[in-house]
């Protein structure tokens, strides 16, 4: 079994057999990283590499394996034993033993860990000092995101909606709290047993509507005149969403929207719909 194996290895010229070619192109297949990272030329990459899988080797047998002429193999091997990684073993043909890389490279990964530290703290650095003049400089871009479609627009206000922990501030047209109250009135029932404050404002009377009145009962409703078709939600002054009602068909959806967890776009809108000269309660959009 051990002259089969030997055989497979190495044919009868010393050339190497198929299976130990094969493992030792795979491992050679990396010598341009070794270049990259070390420093190493081509040849100096290529022996070394064809040491590790060899385990030892002399110069003949090195230069069939690494493709490394047989004439610069010497004058490589030397450059590799000044550098540590490889030791000549002493005899008579020589031979070569490769160094073990972590000790071998253990220098140059340092050096590159160092560097990479370092370049995390003048990236830091850099972030912070950016962070610190953005604040100052402008304009600022905000992120808002946009909705078209009458049942996602619904979905994401009951997600806003179920989100809130201490306040909901809810600004609509008579349409918008309708709709409002068909979709969400569980979760705004939920929303009361835990404590959530729910304020309503809308242009329905809760002494004249029944609607409003119901609503009354657990909620702190306002009336205000709003002509406009809207439905605005604001979540613990974190999160809000503006949605536009428009009629559908035979009834009235929300037809499109824009939502946005940025605190000065929520405290602009906030501001223009709670204010007593609320251009909204008089211009049809």
């Amino acid at each position: 079994m051990i002259k089969r194996r030997t055989d497979d290895l190495t044919n009868k010229k010393g050339n190497p057999g198929r299976q130990e070619a094969s493992a030792i192109a795979e491992i050679l297949s990396i010598w341009p990283k070794i270049v990259e990272y070390t420093g190493l030329s081509e040849y100096e990459a290529k022996v070394y590499l064809c040491l590790i899988g060899l385990g030892s080797s002399g110069a003949r047998r090195l230069s069939l394996f690494c493709d490394v002429p047989r004439t610069k193999v010497y004058g490589t091997l030397k450059k590799l034993i000044d550098y540590g990684l490889v030791v000549e073993i002493p005899g008579t043909p020589k031979r070569f033993v490769p160094a073990s890389p972590e000790n071998a490279f253990s220098a140059i990964l340092n050096i590159v860990k160092n560097k990479v530290n370092d370049f995390a703290s003048v990236v830091r650095i850099l972030a912070e000092t950016h962070e610190a003049v953005e604040k100052e400089a402008g304009p600022h871009s905000k992120i808002v995101w946009y909705l078209s479609d009458a049942k996602e627009i619904m979905e994401k206000c009951k997600e806003i909606i179920r989100q809130s922990k201490q306040t909901v501030t809810i600004f609509t047209s008579a349409d918008g709290l309708s709709l409002l109250f068909n979709s969400t009135h569980k979760i705004l029932d939920e929303l009361q047993e835990q404590g959530v404050e729910v304020k309503l404002h809308s242009p329905l009377d809760p002494k004249k509507n029944p609607l409003a009145r119901e609503l009354s009962y657990l909620f702190e409703v306002t009336k205000v005149e709003v002509a406009t078709p809207i439905l605005f939600v604001d979540s613990d002054h974190q999160q809000f969403l503006l949605a536009r009602i428009g009629l559908q068909g035979d009834e009235k959806k929300p037809e499109s929207a824009i939502f946005s967890d940025d605190p000065t776009l929520l405290s602009m809108i906030s501001l223009l719909l709670m204010s007593e000269k609320n251009p909204l309660k008089t211009v049809l959009l």
